[in-house]
């Protein structure tokens, strides 16, 4: 007990770190983009919405409060995962927010469009590849010519 009355500041300080990093680290592993909005995607947009209209005189408490809203609402996203989870509702507790993402379709590309343009054209990974090789090739043999440069008898 009497390890409680000289650190219970300590004590209760840790909590609040451990619970805010706990969301943090929860949030940086969970999709950023998804066809559906699902998991922490609604409160970024809200977010960032409430960011851009954040009056320039009251800038400061603006912002704060658009961070403080941001991740009560974050918790309350953890907090219905793990709700749904006990009812049943979903399989794991961090179901709703770390998942697979859907990908999102462009409107100005329809699916017969983008599989006429991959059919025609490689994949942008394997591009790079070839230019990575070719880049080593090309570092291979400016160093082989400064190499044999060096060597020349002068």
């Amino acid at each position: 007990m009497s390890f409680i009355k000289t650190h219970w500041f300590g004590l209760i300080s840790g909590v609040v770190v451990f619970v805010f990093m706990g969301v943090f680290v929860l949030v940086l592993l969970s999709p950023r983009q998804d066809a559906q909005k699902r998991g922490f995607i609604p409160c970024t947009h809200e977010l960032a919405d409430r960011l851009l209209n954040c009056e320039s005189d009251k800038k400061i408490s603006c912002l704060f409060g658009a961070i403080l809203r941001n991740t009560w609402c974050d918790m309350k996203v953890i907090g219905q995962g793990v709700a749904n989870w006990f009812d049943g509702k979903q399989k794991t507790p961090w179901s709703n927010y770390i998942f697979i993402p859907e990908a999102e379709l462009s409107d100005v590309f329809d699916t017969e469009t983008a599989k006429e343009y991959l059919k025609n054209n490689p994949s942008p990974a394997v591009e790079m590849q070839k230019l990575q090789k070719l880049n080593k090739e090309l570092e291979d043999e400016i160093n082989y010519e400064e190499v044999a440069e060096d060597e020349k008898p002068q």
